[in-house]
């Protein structure tokens, strides 16, 4: 019998995954559309931003030897000799004793050095008081402060999130260089499957893996193409893989383990599949396969389906990411401790992924895993779940204790 000694652990098989992925190329795609990729060029500025210096308040537009002494009792005086809206240039240098009314954004004239805003002067006609003079160079943004031409503003790698969005627009990239998704075909396997549009009949099951582990792909970067169920016969499961290869990655559900019915490792082998590993010492999803056919990685997930989505989790998303141009030290799940809630345990002799609902208090994350039963036929047991618990073999966790947890979805 096959034992968790002779098996892979989980951190070695991702491994072995990921050494047989490579980032795919680049694509042009409009601006919005380049939200959460991976750029694919560094980003350089065009131009100073600002290009010039200008007014960051509403007011007025003074030499600050002027207005140096300005008091509420005993105000500077200045002749206002011009207003500039946002957008337009001032036309006229400010001389002594003159002061131009400055909207926010607008260019700040020749001979002045700050802005005092609009609250701290009082006017009289084309009379401008000045209450307060604040400091030399308040309220004026330079030249070149946000940006500088040439400058590197956002390397290769970087996933580009709204901030980065709006920088390149800022930088007129109305199409953007950025790694082109996956697409990852899904299929699952198994007479006893219908499709979620058909008739239940008895003995039958809902074939929800299809649309999980699609749900899982787009959720984590990928184009998912689901495939039609295939039943358990050889030369309908053949047929089903060789379409399956239009992909970059191909998921299996079902079909990878001992069972006689169990046929798709049987035909990956006759397609002369390079095998590159078969069984992890882990709960679930310990019959977890992956080779290269023709080239293309192949995933064959367990059918059980909360087998089935923890193993995405665990190795078909980290190679989505890698796919995708993300950086080395960025595959993996996000990882934090977290407060137990309640009583586990693991008598068993593989790591053990428990789905969890974590929560913050107090400042701490809290872990309840106790909020439905966690067999891996419980899909019900996602509901809600925005971590995973892992538990060593033969650990026993008691309420109170921290343990490392997978953060999976937005935790509150």
């Amino acid at each position: 019998m096959t034992t968790s000694q002779t098996m892979l652990t989980p951190a070695q098989a991702q491994q072995l995954v990921l050494d047989h992925v490579r980032p795919l190329g680049l694509e042009r795609v409009p601006l919005l559309d380049a939200l959460d990729r991976i750029l694919g060029v560094d980003v350089h500025a065009s131009y100073d931003n600002p290009p010039h210096d200008n007014s960051a308040m509403d007011g007025y537009a003074v030499r600050y030897e002027d207005i140096a002494a300005a008091t509420p009792e005993q105000p500077a005086v200045l002749e206002m000799i011009e207003d500039i809206p946002a957008g337009k240039i001032g036309v006229k240098t400010v001389e002594k004793g003159q002061a131009s009314r400055i909207m926010t954004g607008a260019p700040v004239p020749a001979g002045i050095d700050t802005v005092i805003r609009v609250e701290d002067t009082r006017a009289d006609g084309n009379r401008i008081e000045i209450l307060d003079p604040d400091e030399l160079g308040a309220s004026i943004r330079l030249r070149g402060e946000d940006m500088k031409e040439g400058e590197l503003l956002i390397p290769a790698g970087t996933e580009l999130g709204p901030g980065e969005v709006g920088v390149l627009a800022s930088v007129q990239r109305t199409f953007v260089p950025v790694f082109r998704r996956p697409v990852i075909t899904i299929l699952s396997t198994g007479d006893e499957l219908v499709e979620i549009e058909e008739p239940l009949e008895p003995g039958k099951i809902v074939n929800s893996n299809t649309a999980g582990l699609a749900a899982m792909a787009l959720a984590h970067g990928a184009v998912p193409v689901m495939l039609p169920t295939a039943p358990d016969d050889k030369a309908a499961i053949r047929r089903t893989v060789e379409s399956s290869l239009t992909g970059d990655f191909v998921v299996c559900s079902g079909g990878v383990s001992v069972g006689e019915y169990d046929f798709v490792k049987t035909v990956l082998d006759e397609m002369g599949a390079e095998t590159i590993l078969w069984r992890v010492a882990m709960k679930p999803g310990k019959p977890l396969f992956f080779c290269k056919v023709q080239g293309t990685p192949f995933f064959g997930l367990p059918g059980n389906p909360v087998s089935s989505l923890v193993s995405f989790l665990q190795f078909v998303r980290p190679a989505i990411r890698k796919a995708s141009g993300h950086r080395s030290d960025n595959l993996l799940l996000p990882t934090a401790r977290a407060r137990m809630e309640n009583a586990v345990s693991n008598d068993g002799d593989r790591r053990t992924y428990l789905r969890a609902r974590l929560r913050f208090e107090d400042g701490c994350l809290h872990a309840d895993t106790a909020y439905r039963e966690q067999s891996s036929h419980i899909l019900t047991s996602m509901l809600g779940a925005n971590g995973i618990v892992i538990v060593e073999a033969e650990q026993e966790v008691k309420p109170g204790d921290e343990v490392p947890v997978q953060i999976i979805g937005r935790v509150f």
